[in-house]
């Protein structure tokens, strides 16, 4: 069996392209510390998420702020937000009943929203960030699906 120059010249640069993959892997994972998403994942009884997590917004500390929603079809449990003067906002999502998708209209808030699984996503909210946003859900989840949005009202006191 006779291998071919051609061959030997591809064979070369698939193993220099996974050469090179590999370093962009190390370098980005430590050199610049990315990671893929893990860790401890709260659970929560589907049919219980609303006694169990408590939907609504809370101020932790002066402009930041933690809100837990529920998705059930088809609306968000609360659907009108109001943040005053927020730097930082951290969202614990789950649904009751199927997947759906939070997305806040205009920002780089997306999530997917599972039923038993608490999502977080923190959102640190630009200075010039005031008035109303449109919050949907962006997974079909049903003959109402169209139903599902709310709203998200930032209030600026300068």
């Amino acid at each position: 069996m006779t291998i071919h120059k051609e061959e030997k010249i591809w064979a070369g640069i698939v193993a220099a392209m996974v050469v090179v993959f590999l370093a962009a892997l190390a370098y980005a994972a430590w050199v610049i510390g990315l990671q893929v998403p893990g860790g401890d994942v709260q659970m929560v009884n589907p049919q219980r998420a609303l006694e169990e997590l408590k939907p609504g917004v809370r101020e932790v500390a002066p402009g930041k702020y933690e809100v837990t929603l529920i998705g059930k079809m088809w609306s968000w449990f609360p659907n009108k937000i109001v943040l005053k003067d927020p730097v930082e906002v951290k969202f614990r999502l789950t649904s009751v009943d199927v997947i759906h998708g939070f997305q806040i209209v205009g920002t780089n808030v997306n999530v997917m929203v599972f039923p038993g699984y608490v999502a977080e996503i923190t959102w640190r909210v630009p200075p010039n960030a005031k008035g109303t946003y449109l919050m949907i859900c962006n997974e079909y989840c049903g003959a109402g699906h169209q139903n599902m949005y709310g709203y998200v009202i930032i209030e600026r006191s300068s």
